[in-house]
């Protein structure tokens, strides 16, 4: 009765043993869990909490009004490219965080117009910080195209700049209302650069957008748009005063970054 007894008890002791273990494995896994939404949710713009309103039948109209010589496509963000002839240059769209892709459409259809291909890819909660491989995967997957120039507005363009160095054809960046990442340094990155701003826009940090000039190339072109703001480089909701039209800042824009088109090979 003794020995039955003492291997009752090991027996116990060992399933105690587990059920701590397995306690403690449980632990570990909401701990582990926990902390990645907190890094999600840290990760995530500040701005993406209140998600900007796309002008959606302004666009529908636009698109319904091009859709003769343009493709415009609904794949994990948006593609627009002309009908008319096979692309070799495209542009790279990496829109504000909380703006949908389609807001960018507009602008995208001027460059495709002229014949570029136009990729404006969509984020997890339209959050361009969240992106890793995106650029390299658009380039992977237009083999035809050789020379790309990435486009970011606002906290779009900090997330592309950490990935512009990283593929030989990416030749030019141009930042809407933007700079690069504190952490990357562009200056001798051999890249054709455009920094664009409106002279009306409240939203960029202008100490930033000053203190950030150095990590761009000597000769980066640094344009202001008269009485342009932040969100007309897009068609959303309008967040800050304008003087001009959408239309107008956009034209504006294109202009700056067709030459810049011009330049590349």
């Amino acid at each position: 009765m003794g020995r039955r007894s003492r291997n009752v008890s090991k027996r116990a002791k060992k399933s105690k043993t587990r059920k701590k273990t397995s306690l403690k494995a449980f632990l570990f896994l909401i701990i582990v869990i926990l902390l990645g939404i907190w890094f999600l949710i840290n990760l995530v713009d500040k701005e993406v909490a209140t998600t900007a309103k796309v002008d959606n039948e302004e666009v529908d109209q636009i698109i319904s009004a091009e859709s003769k010589d343009l493709d415009i496509i609904e794949s994990n963000g948006y593609i627009v490219k002309p009908n008319f002839k096979e692309p070799t240059k495209g542009i790279i769209i990496y829109g504000a965080g909380g703006i949908s892709p389609k807001a960018y459409i507009p602008l995208s259809i001027i460059f495709a117009k002229k014949g570029y291909l136009v990729v404006i890819p969509e984020f997890l909660f339209n959050s361009p910080s969240i992106s890793s491989n995106t650029i390299n995967t658009i380039i992977n997957n237009n083999k035809t195209v050789e020379n790309w120039v990435v486009v970011g507005h606002g906290s779009g363009g900090e997330a592309m700049s950490e990935n512009i160095k990283a593929n030989d054809k990416i030749k030019g960046a141009v930042f809407l209302a933007s700079y690069p990442k504190e952490s990357v340094d562009l200056s001798k990155s051999g890249l054709k650069v455009v920094s664009i701003k409106g002279t009306e826009d409240k939203n960029i940090n202008l100490n930033l957008y000053e203190e950030r000039k150095k990590l761009l190339p000597i000769d980066t072109m640094f344009v202001q748009i008269e009485n342009g703001n932040f969100s007309y480089f897009a068609n959303y909701e309008n967040i800050s005063n304008a003087t001009i039209t959408k239309v107008e800042q956009q034209i504006q824009t294109s202009v700056q970054i067709l030459n810049l088109m011009d330049q590349i090979s």
